[in-house]
């Protein structure tokens, strides 16, 4: 597969930055409601690990289909809303929605509806985020946008795991964390999306065959690069969503720790971020090549869950966390800013909808295995660190063989302008 000479894009200023931002945090404010609360929630209806682990992976699975073919059809349609940015823009409404009616039910069943519904919606939104900054930002802006934008949402999720997490039955209570969730999806989202819209632009499109399932597979798969690339995806996904998917979960009912003691010593996975994305970001991109960047974050993500298993309180927790989350922090600025450095412009959301499906595959089969291995084991939580570990071995194996094309294009460049230069100490 060769890749198309992209349209030279403008250079991305503040307020794009922040739109970006604002949708990036509504959505993992959501997310942080889906892995911290609503397994909580599940829980008053069920004790079986495995039935909960099900429902959790209802989001992923959807992922198979939801995020490619919106990547799809973006790629093919153009409106007043562009083309990205309108399913943003239509579907943070109803996530909001179903956010604010899920504590409120009584029905198992009537809980099990909006959950479908509305982590099928948030696919489509996690499907629309991606290539959207591969359609407006320059690729030499994306790692440090996605610094910014990791920052941003750290800080919300700081104050949503410290203070939406506390243990009250007065005033809100429990609904508390689901109508932040929501309240995040129309002020951030929605309203980022509609800044954004005015940047999107229609892209020329190249003559190609029709797109089948086979083509598909094939303008992915058929790369060598982009075929590793995957299952790096694959990997560290089932990696960190086991300990998203299972941490409360394990402080609660392995640790016997109360809700808001767990928000309060996991609300230091969002420390790190809020002080070190941005630099963090900036200096991936200016010294290291991106696949030891990012092993250097699994390595971080392995060591947080050899702690995690040996875990006896909140304190330990407190130190997995902050160390989960250095991990995680260079996985978020690095993962998705690379993987578009080897896409062509007209088929970014094709292709990108192929990274969701790896993402999402290792997503769901964390949540199904680690399920199904902690039932298996008496509903013990302690051993999804040891799926987590064995994960984060396989990424730091499949990533450091993937090459950063544009890091070595510009060392070769800095060593001739070196040779040229009649000053040898330049």
């Amino acid at each position: 597969m060769s890749a198309a000479t992209p349209t030279r894009l403008a250079k991305a200023r503040l307020p794009l930055f922040l739109a970006f931002s604002a949708i990036w945090t509504g959505l993992v404010v959501t997310e942080f409601a889906s892995n911290m609360v609503l397994p909580l929630t599940i829980r008053k209806f069920t004790g079986e690990a495995w039935v909960i682990s099900l429902l959790l992976a209802i989001n992923p699975a959807f992922g198979f289909v939801a995020q490619p073919v919106i990547g799809i059809v973006g790629d093919r349609i153009w409106t007043p809303l562009g083309r990205r940015a309108l399913f943003l823009i239509a579907g943070a409404p109803v996530v909001a929605l179903c956010l604010y009616f899920v504590p409120l039910t009584s029905s198992f069943l009537f809980l099990i509806l909006l959950i479908v519904l509305y982590q099928f919606v948030q696919d489509i939104l996690w499907g629309s985020d991606h290539p959207l900054l591969a359609d407006i930002v320059p690729p030499e802006q994306r790692t440090r946008m996605m610094g910014l934008m990791n920052t941003a949402s750290q800080v919300a999720g700081f104050f949503f795991l410290r203070y939406a997490l506390l243990d009250t039955d007065e005033g809100l209570g429990e609904r508390f964390p689901y109508i932040v969730a929501a309240c995040a999806q129309v002020l951030l989202v929605l309203g980022g999306a509609l800044y954004i819209s005015r940047f999107e632009r229609p892209v020329v499109r190249e003559e190609r065959p029709p797109l089948t399932i086979r083509r598909y597979l094939s303008d992915a798969l058929g790369n060598p690069v982009l075929r590793r690339y995957l299952a790096m995806v694959f990997t560290s996904s089932y990696c960190l969503n086991t300990v998203q998917g299972f941490a409360a979960l394990f402080a609660v009912h392995t640790l016997l720790l109360s809700r808001g003691e767990f928000g309060n010593a996991w609300s230091y996975y969002s420390i790190l971020p809020i002080f070190l994305a941005f630099a963090t970001s900036w200096g991936i991109e200016k010294f290291l090549p991106k696949q030891w960047a990012l092993a250097v974050g699994f390595c971080f993500m392995i060591g947080a869950s050899v702690l995690g298993y040996f875990s006896d309180g909140a304190n330990a927790l407190v130190i997995v966390a902050v160390i989960m989350s250095f991990g995680n922090v260079v996985y978020q600025v690095t993962y998705k800013p690379f993987f578009t450095e080897f896409l062509p412009a007209d088929i970014v959301g094709q292709l990108c909808g192929t990274l969701n499906i790896a993402y999402a595959l290792g997503r769901t089969l964390a949540l199904v295995i680690g399920g199904a291995v902690i039932s298996l084991l008496g509903n013990d939580y302690r051993y999804a660190w040891v799926l987590a570990i064995v994960a984060g071995i396989a990424s730091v194996i499949l990533v450091i063989r993937i090459p950063d094309l544009r890091f070595a294009q510009r060392r070769i460049a800095a060593l001739d302008r070196k040779a040229l230069s009649p000053d040898p100490t330049k």
